[in-house]
Formats: C-alpha cells, structure tokens, sequence
C-alpha cells in the first residue's frame, strides 16, 4: 500500500478517476488493473486518498488534510489527536465537528487563527467508533418510522437518526443501544440502528444497565463457558493433592469486606524464635482454568471483574469464583501460597513458593477483626482461639509499614464513596468508606507477598508480568512544585528526578492541613498510571524495585498469568519453547490489561458519579460547606465531604472579570480569588442525571 501511495505522490497523480488513477498505477507499477483498482478502493476507504470535486482522487497531502482520533469534551468541543505524532493535539469547536462523534477517526484541515492559535474543521469521518452508544429514544409523533437518539457519553456531539423497527416495541424516553451504520461526512446527523432496548430510565436497574453496556462490558457468560464452569468438580479431591504441602492443620483466615462472596487470599502466621512465619495462601485458580480454554479466553478478554455499587460482573463464572476457588471456610482448597520467615524488625530471611492445600479456620470481616484489635470483648470471646493470631498480625503490620515508609513509600490518602442503596435500588446515603487496620494488615500482607513473587520472577529471568509505576512526567512534576509552592510547601529534589522520599516528606508536612486531602488528589494527577507490562520497572509510589500483582487471580487476569508463570517457569523446569510462548503472550496479555482496567475504571466512576447526582436531586436549594476541587477556565469544581463533586459554572460565581492561571490552580478575579483546596459554602442548583452531573453556585 505504501508504494502505491509513493508512486501516486512523486507522479503527481490527482484529480484522476479511480478509473484513469488505477490505469496509470497499474502500468507504473507493473500491477494487474483490477488489483490496482482495489488498492485505490482501500486507499480510499483508509483516508490516504480522497475524493474532490465529483469523482476526482487526490491525495489528503495534496489538500492539507490530516488524519487523527477524536476525543470529545463533555462542552461540545473535541480535541483531534494525530497520527503524525509531530502534529499537536488539535483543538476542533462544536461548529466545525459536522457529524463526527467521539472516537471516530477522521479527516480534519487545520487553520491557523488570526490570534496564531491552530483550530481543527472535520473534512471526512474515515471511521466510525464501533463501539456501542447508549442514549435516550427521541419519537416524532407525526412520523413513527424514524426517530432520534441522544446519546448518554456527552462527549458525543450529536444525535443518531434511527429508523424504527415495531418489532423492538421502544418507546419515548426509552434507553436503547445504538450501533453506527454509516461512516460518511458532511453535516446531516450520523445514522445508526438501534440493536438492543433497555426500557425505561426509572425502572430499576436500567441506569446502570445503560453504563455497562455504554463501555462494552460483558454481563452474561456464553454456554461453552457455562459448560466448562459447571464441569468443575466442586470440592478438592485426593488426586488434585499430589505434591503440594499440606496446611490444613494451621490456623488460616479470611479477612474480607462483609458483602465479599469470593474469597482468594488468606492468612497464617506464627510467631518464630527469631520473629515471624507469614503464609499468603491465595487460590489456586490457574490450577482449575487451564490455558487456551473457554475459560481462559473469556477471562483473557474481560482482565478484571468490575465491581458497581448493585453488583458486580465477574471475570469467572460464580461456579469458580464463589465456589472451587473461593478459600471458603471450613473445606479444603488449593493454594498458591508464600511462606515467609521474617525476623524481629520485619526483614526477610527466608521464603518459598509452593502449591498448597488450607482449610479456613473462619471467614472474617475486615470490621470483626478491627474490633478485636480495638479489644471488643464480645467479638473477641466469639474468636477467642484467634484473638493472638489478630494480634500478632497487627504487630507484623506496623513493623512492615515503618519499612515501607523508611524506603519512601507513598501512602496517598484519597477518600473513596460507599454509595448506600435501598431495596428499590434508589441512592438513600453517601459515605466517605473508612480503611481501618484491618484493611491495613491486609494490604500490607498482599504487598508483602507481590514484593517476592516479583523478585522470583526476575531473579530467575523467566517471563512474567510486572505491575509497573515509572518516574513521574517532569512537566506534571514541574506543575505540581509550583502549585505547592504557591501554598508555602516545598518539595526537596527536582522534578525531572523527584523520588518517591521527596514526595513522602510532602505528604508529611500537610498532614491536617485544610489543603492535605486536595494535595494527595493533585499529586495522585500528577503522578504516572501504574499499568501492567512484560518488563519489571519498578513501582515508583511504593518506592519498590520488585513488584507484580499475584494476589487476586480470581478477579484479575495478569494474577492469573504470574500463577501460571510460578507453575510451569518456576516450579517445574520449562523447555524453550514454553519459555517463548510465555514471552509473547505476556507482552499481549499486558496491553490488554491495561486497557480493560481502565475501561472498567471509567464505567465503575461512570456508575458512582449518576448516584452521586441521584443522591442530590432532592437537594436543590440546599447548602453545604466544600472545598475547591478543580479550576479550569469555565469556573471551578467543588468537593462535598461525602465526596459528591459538581461543578460552579464561572456564571455561578460572585461578579468578577477572572483569569485562568494554570500553574497555580488557581481562578483570579479582582474582589474573588479560587484555588484549590480552599474551603467554600455553596447552594445545589441543579442536577443531570444523563450527563451525571451535579451543579453549585457559591454562596460564601
């Protein structure tokens, strides 16, 4: 393809017909003329070439076009990143879109402004995202053959034209699925078909029914999977016991969320001459879902469970999840398991990986255990024999957190919501969710056990799979030091090669200051997104030069990938062969990972931020302390304490002629100032629940 669009450039060859274009290139070129005309057809179908003025080709060079991926902003706008990635992203305003919508990739002329700024016009839409779009069915009652949809994602600019079918039984006002069906330019609205009807917005669980099919998640799972599942034998048996250690006789616990019905990590420890014996037992599961299998292949393309405030969409079916590789307590399960022998101060001695069998001794809650170690009698005495378990736990805990902070581990305090439901599935209460120790030890066991398997890895130059945070971007940082020193903060080091320490010393020096919950969330932008990859980088916030994700294989693929690397390029000594197919598949393993765990990032917000609206739609009128969360040109964000965030449109703050001074976060006026972290009252004014959005005006 690429030559024949060469010999098209250096000849000169526009304003051609496909016709007379494909003649020339099949004489120039030596290739047969039906071959030459199909090559200009997919030239044209890619964007490399255009038509213009009726049926002539010319090449998008020839006419200043370029071609790029649409990004839009939930104000109408969008942004064109570029595939000439010399190109700056291009800024493109709601007039000059035409019919594009986000994630298209198209044709844009860019113009160069008389202020000098550059500003992006659609020319062709060259392909349309094929993704579902999930919007709100808008009938014409003087013609029931078409109809409208108005898509939910703001970030898309216009609505879909639909032809009905009476056979889908939609109604007014109905959420329905969209799929695109044409992929032309030019200024009539984008026409799709709608593939699937959800019903009405206010019937229970059709809003988040709506997001999830908004980010292509999977709900159910196909029969060949079910199949597989329901073969599973649903208990361990004496065959599936063959070399591994047996535990069954320690005392081993689960510590998880009350709601929690899959349960893949437990604990043992015991308290040795010399300090600690820690086990990690995690479920075996790569033992039960075998590579290239059903299983396997759905949860490969799924990499994550997505947990919502309703429910949650598992990687593996409940079959295995709730049942053969769940650590249920009381029944034998298989383990992957980490016995670490710790000295006085927490530091490692020894440790090995093995293939184990445990039977739980109880299935704790995370409030169960922090009461004990509160010393609640009444929760101690019904745990009696496991009280000094808890205890000695949480000396382990405390000696392994100094360490972690000793080498510059980053401990970012961002609140989560616990968004409270009741039966109708209807927002009656939003709640900061409160980490106690119990969730402290916990983590700290997990870290502690990610830590070595990753050292293993590496050491041992197998191919794994490495969860990886690199040095900060030096710009970010760049931005970060002067929006600290704007708050009398100083940061040690440079941007460019700030460390982990540098940071930690921040974190302590705000630590109950009005402004500290806002600089966590400022550093955490600021900060790279820790992914996964086939190459050990280190973690940078954890300050570790080893680390991986191995324990929650029931919920995450890249878990179930480091398993199967213990297993097969560990535990038993692999052939070449294997070695290299692990090699490759990792790498691919790794992208996909990523991007699914953003994907169900985006939906899990996506979720939280419609029942945080939900939740303020009968607080219109109402006031409430906040803080400045965000500040951008439009007006500034503000932040409730149960973490409900909206926005003060510039309009909805008191009369001032502001400026933008971005390095500061900062909205300047000549009677009003706004900067981050600042403490105001202000007034719900108005919700949204299809753009999930929450609005305010400042009162004080």
């Amino acid at each position: 393809m690429d030559n024949i669009l060469e010999y098209i450039k250096t000849n000169n060859l526009d304003y051609l017909t496909q016709q007379e274009l494909a003649k020339k290139i099949s004489e120039g070129l030596g290739i047969e003329l039906p071959e030459a005309f199909s090559r200009v057809t997919e030239l044209l179908k890619d964007g490399e070439l255009v038509l213009s003025g009726g049926q002539k080709i010319v090449s998008i060079d020839k006419l200043n076009l370029h071609k790029g991926k649409l990004t839009g902003h939930s104000r109408g706008f969008a942004f064109c990143k570029m595939l000439d990635e010399e190109i700056d992203d291009v800024f493109i305003p709601h007039a000059k879109l035409k019919n594009a919508l986000n994630k298209d990739i198209v044709l844009i002329k860019i113009n160069t402004l008389s202020d000098g700024r550059s500003e992006g016009e659609v020319f062709k839409v060259v392909q349309r995202n094929n993704d579902n779009i999930v919007g709100t069915l808008l009938l014409n009652n003087k013609n029931n053959k078409f109809a409208f949809v108005r898509p939910d994602d703001n970030k898309n600019f216009s609505d879909i034209f639909v032809k009905l079918d009476k056979n889908l039984k939609a109604k007014h006002l109905d959420k329905v699925v969209v799929r695109i069906t044409n992929a032309e330019g030019g200024n009539k609205s984008p026409e799709g078909r709608i593939i699937e009807v959800l019903g009405d917005m206010n019937q229970k669980g059709v809003d988040i029914l709506s997001i999830i099919r908004e980010y292509n998640l999977y709900e159910e799972f196909g029969f060949d999977v079910m199949e597989e599942a329901r073969s599973m034998p649903q208990e361990v048996r004496e065959q599936d016991k063959n070399g591994r250690e047996d535990f069954t006789k320690q005392q081993i616990v689960t510590i998880d969320g009350v709601d929690s019905k899959d349960f893949d990590d437990a604990i043992g420890i015991e308290e040795t001459e010399d300090g600690f014996r820690l086990g990690v037992h995690i479920a075996d599961v790569s033992y039960y879902v075998k590579p290239n299998s059903a299983l396997d292949k759905e949860a490969y393309k799924r990499a994550t469970s997505v947990y919502f405030v309703d429910r949650v969409l598992p990687m593996l079916p409940k079959e295995l999840s709730n049942g053969i590789c769940s650590l249920n307590p009381g029944v034998e399960r298989l383990t992957m398991s980490v016995i670490v022998d710790l000295d006085h101060n927490a530091n490692i001695k020894s440790y090995k990986i093995c293939e184990g069998v445990i039977k739980s001794s109880a299935r704790m809650t995370y409030d169960d255990v922090y009461a004990i170690l509160q010393g609640d009698k009444e929760v101690s005495k019904k745990y009696e024999a496991l009280v000094p378990k808890f205890k000695l736990m949480e000396k382990l805990h405390a000696l392994l957190l100094k360490k972690r902070e000793r080498r510059g581990a980053l401990e970012l305090d961002v609140p989560e919501a616990k968004i409270i439901l009741n039966d109708a599935g209807r927002v009656v209460d939003i709640q900061k969710y409160e980490r106690n120790t119990a969730h402290m030890l916990i983590e700290s066991f997990m870290l502690l056990a990610n830590e070595i398997v990753a050292k293993e890895t590496t050491q041992k130059h197998v191919p794994s799979m490495y969860r990886v945070h690199e040095q900060p971007d030096g710009m970010k940082m760049s931005a970060f030091f002067k929006f600290c020193s704007g708050l009398g903060q100083h940061i040690n080091g440079q941007p460019e090669t700030v460390t982990p320490k540098d940071l930690q010393k921040l974190l302590y020096d705000i630590k109950g200051k009005p402004y500290e919950e806002v600089v966590n969330k400022v550093m955490l932008r600021s900060l790279q997104k820790a992914r996964y990859s086939s190459k050990n980088l280190g973690h940078f916030g954890l300050a570790a030069e080893f680390y991986c994700h191995f324990t929650s294989p029931i919920r995450r693929y890249p878990d179930l990938v480091v398993h199967r690397v213990l297993r097969n390029l560990i535990l038993k000594k692999p052939d070449e062969n294997t070695i290299n197919y692990y090699g490759d598949f990792i790498a691919d393993a790794s992208i996909l990972s990523s991007e699914r765990e953003k994907l169900a990032e985006g939906a899990e917000r996506a979720v939280d931020d419609l029942k945080k609206a939900e939740f303020m739609q009968d607080k219109i009128g109402q006031q409430f302390d906040a803080i400045v969360s965000g500040v951008n040109t439009f007006g500034v964000f503000v932040e409730l304490d149960n973490t409900v965030e909206g926005l003060c449109a510039e309009e909805d703050l008191p009369r001032d002629t502001y400026a933008y001074i971005e390095d500061q976060y900062l909205l300047k006026g000549h009677d009003n100032s706004f900067q981050l972290g600042q403490k105001v009252r202000v007034e719900c004014t108005q919700t949204n629940l299809q753009k999930r959005q929450v609005s305010f005006k400042i009162v004080k």
